[in-house]
């Protein structure tokens, strides 16, 4: 996968060969985008902590 940054490189990366253009991914449980910001990877991972700490019970 190849996440295309410059929104305008699709007749280059075809040449490569079996790629696929897309808009985000997550790696090593990072979320990857084309923007470049991080704003999406912050607020995914606050969800996810919101989601652990409603699971948690009292002791």
């Amino acid at each position: 996968m190849i996440v295309d940054r410059e929104h305008d490189n699709h007749r280059e990366i075809k040449s490569i060969g079996r790629c696929e253009v897309v808009q985000s991914f997550v790696y090593l449980g990072s979320s990857i985008d084309n923007s470049g910001s991080c704003e999406n990877e912050i607020r995914r991972r606050i969800q996810q902590a919101r989601v652990a700490m409603t699971k948690l019970t009292k002791i």
